[in-house]
């Protein structure tokens, strides 16, 4: 990719530190999402939503002429996909890949759209985009900046779901985040052309250019049933309401910590609910949460081993903190949707900054000692910078085999477009 569409992938991809946010600029508490007919494409593509819901944006991009000849071309070929003798995923899906040159005219078009129509747009990023916390870490740039910076990461996002599940392609942990089927064998081939039948329907509701696209990766991950951003929600008012009420009445003088976070570890049996590592994690958590040392609790994990396995490890992890060490319901805070754990830490940092628990005070990583040997050492940072770009945690320190103190960052906020089960 080339010049300026190049410049916002290089910065994404090579220099993911050359934006700091200052704490507490862009999110804004109390922001109300706005929310399509599909949460998995809310939660990776926040800002083609808030598009979605601005009528008048979303007829600025479907009346200009450049981007409707790539509209036109991306719908005539899902269209062709119904009766044509394409067979095989490159041949069905590999088209609805963004190229480089459709990036950059994408790219060149929002800059000369954004300074034609500058009050929408600024609009779109000034009462959405920075309010929300999805795109904190660039919070330091220009309206129009953040807004080509949105699409180079949409880019990136929509991508890599037609890479992993349309294409096969091994991600980053195709361990556990891979296609759920072979996706050259005969069966997904056939699905492949029944979803292009199927959304041949529905393209009057596709007026944008990122349309087929969009629509296209997410029935990508609705075939190999990869909903998990979607699961659980809304936490507000299921599985976290009775601590997020807690937290409003909670006098945090009386205690060391904000809160004690556990990371799951998933079982490797099918038939086993929580792993016996788990089980340390959640006993050495509850000794120092009825130690007085922190009035919550943080499970955080999804489902994540063995395989499209049956259980969620935050869930599981709550459920044996409240029946075998009596932990109310109202001390624990799930996370559902982390596969790793540097997304345990940015996924807790999260729960902290949007429920209003304070980041003054640090917070505990309690888990096995293996596990805390290896999240104490540098090799951990450096993982996080290279997956994340940056850390989601400041002043981290061991305080024993067991324990790490830190402090949640909001950088922690920023939607990740290379991990579309958890963004």
């Amino acid at each position: 990719m080339t010049r300026r569409c190049g410049k916002y992938l290089l910065f994404l991809l090579v220099f993911p530190l050359l934006v700091h946010a200052q704490p507490g600029a862009g999110y804004q508490a109390g922001y109300r999402f706005l929310h399509s007919d599909n949460l998995v494409a809310d939660k990776n593509f926040y800002w083609l939503t808030v598009i979605g819901k601005t009528p008048a944006l979303q007829q600025l991009l479907a009346a200009d002429p450049e981007l409707k000849q790539l509209h036109d071309r991306l719908l005539t070929t899902l269209k062709s996909h119904v009766e044509d003798s394409c067979q095989w995923p490159l041949s069905l899906v590999a088209d609805f890949r963004f190229t480089s040159a459709d990036s950059l005219a994408v790219d060149q078009r929002l800059k000369f759209l954004y300074e034609g129509n500058r009050p929408p747009f600024d609009a779109l990023v000034d009462k959405h985009l920075r309010p929300s916390g999805y795109y904190q870490r660039f919070i330091a740039m220009t309206n129009e900046d953040l807004l080509l910076h949105a699409w180079a990461q949409t880019v990136v996002g929509i991508n890599y779901i037609i890479d992993q599940f349309g294409l096969g392609k091994k991600m980053r942990y195709p361990r556990i985040d891979s296609a759920s089927y072979v996706v050259t064998s005969t069966y997904y081939r056939g699905a492949l052309k029944d979803m292009f039948a199927y959304l041949s329907e529905k393209t009057d509701s596709m007026p944008a250019f990122f349309h087929p696209s969009l629509s296209i990766a997410m029935e990508l991950m609705d075939l190999n049933d990869r909903d998990e951003p979607a699961r659980f929600e809304p936490m507000e008012s299921g599985q976290n309401k009775a601590a997020i009420k807690a937290i409003a009445h909670t006098d945090w003088t009386k205690y060391r910590y904000a809160t004690i976070l556990i990371p799951g570890q998933g079982p490797e049996l099918f038939t086993t609910p929580i792993s016996p590592v788990n089980k340390i994690h959640c006993s050495v958590a509850a000794d120092r949460y009825k130690k007085g040392l922190a009035p919550f609790i943080i499970v955080s994990g999804g489902y994540c081993y063995p395989f499209r396995g049956p259980y969620c490890e935050a869930i599981e992890m709550r459920k044996y903190l409240m029946e075998k060490f009596n932990i109310p319901a109202e001390a624990i805070l799930i996370d559902p949707h982390a596969r790793h754990t540097t997304t345990n830490i940015r996924n807790a940092d999260r729960l902290m900054i949007r429920y209003g628990i304070p980041l003054t005070k640090p917070s505990l990583f309690v888990t096995s000692r293996s596990q805390l040997l290896y999240s104490a050492a540098p090799a951990f940072d450096k993982r996080n910078l290279n997956e994340l770009g940056y850390l989601p945690y400041k002043e981290k320190t061991q305080l024993s085999i067991h324990e790490i103190s830190f402090y949640p960052v909001m950088e922690s906020l920023h939607m990740d477009p290379f991990d579309p089960l958890d963004p």
